[in-house]
């Protein structure tokens, strides 16, 4: 069974396949809609991008976007990304029962590792799946405001230009 740092790095890239191909997700984002504190999202967005699933764009309109197609994905592949490193049980002289026991629950974990293998990721991303609506981000078009139409003066900028300006007024 997946523990719950793989489970929430499936979440979290859920999410980001989710996001349209023009748009980009930021771990702020990805904090608030997995309830989960940022720093934590941030090991498991590195651990993905390491593994070249993701990539990240730094700036102000930053953020996550998928580098794989879902197509070429399985759900062990971006999961076992996320896992930490085991390591092997000692074979210790113990009863029967526990070594059954041992036997069976590799059973189980080789057999979730096959069907995950075969399992695709896009199986897992809904097809018409909204994001929720996240902090928006203003254009920055839409922040200017339209400049002043230029006025010529009306008085001489020099004492030079006295003449020229009282023949103007004049004509």
């Amino acid at each position: 069974m997946l523990s719950k740092r793989p489970t929430l790095g499936l979440n979290v890239m859920i999410l980001i396949a989710q996001t349209p191909s023009h748009r980009t997700i930021t771990a702020e984002a990805l904090a608030s809609m997995t309830n989960a504190c940022l720093s934590y999202i941030e090991s498991i967005l590195k651990n993905a991008r390491e593994q070249g699933f993701i990539r990240a764009t730094r700036g102000p309109g930053g953020g996550y976007q998928l580098n794989v197609p879902l197509s070429k994905l399985s759900v062990w592949d971006a999961a076992s990304s996320f896992s930490w490193p085991t390591a092997a049980p000692q074979k210790s002289h113990s009863s029967p029962e526990t070594s059954a026991a041992n036997a069976i629950a590799q059973k189980a974990c080789q057999l979730e590792k096959e069907f995950l293998q075969s399992y695709p990721f896009a199986n897992l991303v809904p097809e018409s799946a909204e994001l929720p609506a996240s902090k928006s981000t203003k254009s920055l078009a839409r922040n200017f405001k339209p400049l002043p139409t230029r006025k010529i003066p009306v008085a001489p900028n020099s004492i030079f230009d006295f003449s020229n300006f009282l023949k103007l007024k004049t004509s």
